[in-house]
């Protein structure tokens, strides 16, 4: 297939930031904190699809007075598309967005948790 850059689907053509995260493990849960500075709260997505769980979030940032003279921060579409297993409960998914800083929480199916094993005198 050979396709001129303006035949490309709009899809193909936009590049996405992959915001830096930290993934810590408790007992209960895997906890997934992504950066993603100036996301507007109508824009931001977290959705499990299987085996993925996707983060997708745009930052517009606003129209000001005068002409630029210098630009580094513009408008960005952020991804992260993470691979989760069994251990997981999907119905135990939960996310909150705070400081430009989104905090997923990914509780752990029951069978994959530490238990203690009581043990049985004959």
């Amino acid at each position: 297939m050979n396709l001129q850059r303006n035949e490309l689907p709009a899809e193909l053509e936009r590049t996405f930031v992959v915001p830096p995260a930290n993934i810590r493990e408790s007992k209960d849960e895997v906890i997934v904190e992504l950066e993603m500075p100036g996301v507007d709260r109508s824009r931001l997505e977290v959705s499990v699809d299987g085996d993925e769980l996707t983060v997708t979030g745009r930052r517009n940032h606003e129209k000001t007075e005068g002409v630029p003279v210098w630009r580094e921060i513009r408008d960005e579409d952020f991804r992260r598309t993470f691979t989760i297993g069994d251990h997981v409960n999907r119905a135990a998914i939960s996310a909150a967005f705070r400081d430009g800083v989104l905090t997923l929480r990914l509780g752990k199916a029951d069978d994959v948790k530490p238990r203690r094993v009581e043990v049985q005198f004959a």
